[in-house]
């Protein structure tokens, strides 16, 4: 069972069948050829992988940020985000990195922040003298600050699949996420000083408080449903029903820009995003369940713990592992299949399942940085109306600094 899974999932990747599809076929292919596993259970594992109550979170925070998007609550966001830090040099690329940490607090979705932000920012900086694979890669990097920030997607599947604490993924996402946005807009404001990149005119006190006054309450959906997780007030789930909810009576009784037909749109677009997500989410637990069948997890425990019982040294193979996966594999799909194999393996050795878990969601957000799938730089790419390489080219420097922040939050929790 094992080479057919590994096998069988390589090979129908190769001829171009999508992720989803592949990792179905690949476990319903191994069912098949071993003695004694009927395919009716494969049906019954897809259904049961997603009976989970925390899963219903993934579409309220997708549905959440679509209506925002729609409600001109996103464009409120972003107005504020440039009075803010639009007059630093390199201003529209801080504004833009400041908009996806406040947007990916509230979507949850790397997706849906680099495609709402892009289409809105990417012209703009391609305007101000931004090179469009500058402004591509930056959009795409910055959306990647959803997959760490809370409600992250990840994080969610992560705790569901590993059975720890969202809310306390949550707390410390939120850390990481906020260190990490500030981090890229100096970085920002450095490579905007050796590229020679414009700063915004600085905007009047009258006009910092009407942007602020219009986005305060926009702002606050985050820091309600946030608290309200991390204090007990509500689950995760729950805190998605109050994002869509909030969304709904921003957008259409106090913004008044969220129609009946804009509501429409948004539930389609939503829906596309979530069935994709969900579709993977399925297949992946089945595949998990044929790992775990055929007792992979105790193989690679086995392996790993004999190359060194070391957590920097489990860390560093953990970070290298998640790196490689990342370029190939969707970051869902990832975290559900890998997650039952490396964690018994950590906990061996003595790692927090939750340190794992951000080390985990880290490197699968810088995946979405790198071919062949690096979705969100795939997106940012094509609303730019460029080549791949050029935004790749521009990518490098960002990949670098992520890395770094990687590493940091690897191993100075062991040094505390």
């Amino acid at each position: 069972m094992p080479a057919i899974l590994g096998l069988g999932f390589a090979a129908l990747l190769l001829i171009g069948t999508p992720v989803a599809i592949a990792i179905g076929g690949a476990s319903l292919l191994s069912m098949f050829l071993s003695e004694g596993i009927p395919l009716e259970v494969g049906a019954q594992r897809l259904v049961a992988g997603l009976r989970s109550f925390p899963l219903m979170a993934i579409p309220l925070f997708i549905l959440a940020g679509a209506l925002m998007n729609d409600g001109g609550i996103t464009r409120r966001l972003i107005d504020f985000a440039y009075a803010a830090v639009g007059s630093i040099r390199g201003g529209l690329a801080a504004v833009n990195i400041l908009t996806n940490m406040i947007f990916g607090g509230i979507s949850g979705s790397s997706v849906a922040d680099a495609s709402a932000t892009g289409k809105i920012l990417i012209p703009q900086m391609v305007k101000r003298g931004y090179t469009a694979g500058f402004a591509a890669a930056l959009t795409a990097l910055a959306s990647t600050i959803a997959v760490v920030i809370p409600p992250s997607i990840n994080l969610i599947i992560y705790g569901v699949t590993a059975e720890v604490s969202i809310g306390s993924l949550f707390f410390w996402g939120l850390y990481i996420g906020v260190a990490f946005g500030f981090v890229y807009i100096l970085t920002a404001y450095v490579l905007a000083r050796i590229k020679g990149y414009p700063a915004e005119e600085r905007v009047s006190r009258r006009e910092l408080l009407r942007t602020s006054k219009d986005a305060v309450l926009a702002l606050m959906i985050p820091i309600v449903v946030l608290g309200g997780i991390r204090f007990g007030v509500f689950t995760a789930t729950e805190g998605g029903a109050v994002a869509v909810l909030t969304a709904v009576i921003l957008g259409g009784l106090v913004y008044r820009e969220l129609t009946w037909a804009k509501i429409k749109k948004s539930m389609v677009e939503a829906l596309m995003l979530i069935a994709a997500i969900m579709l993977i989410i399925a297949m992946a637990q089945l595949y998990a369940w044929a790992l775990v069948t055929g007792g992979i997890p105790g193989l690679v425990a086995d392996f790993v713990l004999g190359i060194s019982d070391n957590p920097v040294v489990i860390l560093l193979v953990i970070n290298v592992l998640f790196l490689l996966i990342g370029m190939v594999l969707e970051g869902n799909a990832a975290i559900i299949i890998f997650t039952p194999i490396l964690l018994p393996v950590a906990l061996a050795v003595g790692i927090d399942p939750i340190h794992l878990g951000l080390i985990i969601v880290i490197n699968l957000a810088i995946g979405l940085l790198t071919p062949p799938v690096g979705i969100s730089l795939l997106i940012t790419t094509r609303i730019a109306g460029i080549p791949l390489q050029e935004s790749v080219r521009e990518a490098i420097p960002w990949l670098g600094v992520a890395i770094a922040l990687l590493f940091a939050v690897t191993y100075i929790p062991l040094l505390l």
